[in-house]
């Protein structure tokens, strides 16, 4: 089994270190503006972006490599913050010490969710995943341990302002980085290869031995572990919670646009993908109404899906093999 998943794919030692050597040196620099930067509010829009990229990346093992688009990605996000908001709750628990606690259980959620839902394809599947969103919400709202609509509060923490900007910056830096590396090492693995099989045939991939059920699952949980968590932690980071914004849809849409526009099926494209869209509607938000700041972004998606199928990513490749026009 763990052969069949994670037993990784060969790749030469030259470009082994380029990109680690690369991704050591941004590493290095977001170190030093978390450490140097007095803008706090920077500091709190990237911790948003790096918050995202996990997220992202979360949405790009099954959506990007495997196929699967998940518009009701915001359901594992929305559980964590829950998971981890209650224990504080009832039991005075930070979600620092149990953001792990939220991203299993999420895990586990998203697992027992995909053995029905992953049964279905295509639009299917996208309609579903958002079906179980609302119905989730909903679920919360009516339960009465989750609060309902009066929302769950946390404690602020006992530091300066600039502390939590700072805190909660390399917090989701870390989280970021852990989530990039998991999906580069999947990405190169025999379980990333089985994604993307399934995401170009997957019949033919079950005719060549690829347990195409038991991959989705897996690929599935993965997502809710790295959501949940990222989830677990954003609860502490606004400290109120509700269903209406916890579960919002726009949560989703945002990870899809991201993934989309970054370049799905790649480990770089979430990194493209959230500043980009995130720090452009930031700017946007200023300037147009939330409406015309959602058709602007609609249209860009059209535009990517007819001309970069791929992505900024697709785009890039296409450029270093010689390919300049825009058209496929």
């Amino acid at each position: 089994m763990f052969s069949l998943f994670f037993m990784p794919s060969q790749y030469s030692g030259a470009q082994y270190r380029l990109q680690w050597g690369s991704a050591a040196t941004a590493a290095a620099g977001l170190v030093a503006y978390g450490l140097l930067s007095p803008n706090l509010e920077w500091l709190n829009s990237l911790g948003i972006v790096f918050m995202y990229v996990v997220m992202t990346q979360g949405w790009n093992i099954l959506g990007g490599y495997g196929g699967y688009f998940n518009f009701g990605i915001v359901t594992f996000f929305g559980m964590g913050a829950y998971v981890t908001a209650l224990l504080f709750h009832f039991f005075g628990l930070s979600p620092f010490l149990t953001a792990p606690v939220a991203g299993f259980a999420t895990a586990l959620m998203a697992f027992l969710i995909g053995i029905p839902t992953l049964q279905l394809r295509g639009a299917y599947f996208a309609v579903v995943t958002m079906i179980v969103t609302f119905a989730v919400q909903i679920l919360v709202f009516d339960v009465p341990f989750t609060q309902g609509a009066l929302g769950v509060y946390l404690k602020p923490l006992t530091v300066s302002p600039r502390g939590v900007e700072q805190l909660f910056y390399f917090v989701f830096l870390g989280l970021a980085a852990m989530a990039t590396a998991l999906v580069y090492i999947i990405e190169h693995s025999n379980f990333g290869w089985a994604l993307v099989a399934i995401r170009e045939d997957e019949d033919a991939a079950e005719v060549i031995g690829v347990r195409t059920t038991e991959v989705k699952w897996i690929a599935n949980a993965i997502a809710g572990f790295l959501v949940g968590i990222a989830g677990g932690i954003y609860s502490l980071r606004v400290l109120y919670i509700e269903p209406t914004s916890t579960f919002s849809l726009d949560i989703s849409l945002n990870v899809v646009l991201m993934a989309v526009i970054g370049g799905v099926g790649t480990w770089l494209g979430p990194l493209i993908g959230a500043p980009l869209v995130y720090l452009v509607a930031e700017a946007l938000r200023v300037m147009v109404t939330s409406e015309v700041n959602r058709v602007i972004f609609s249209l860009v998606v059209i535009l990517v899906a007819l001309y970069v199928p791929r992505g900024f990513m697709g785009l890039l490749q296409r450029i270093g093999q010689g390919h300049y026009s825009l058209f496929p």
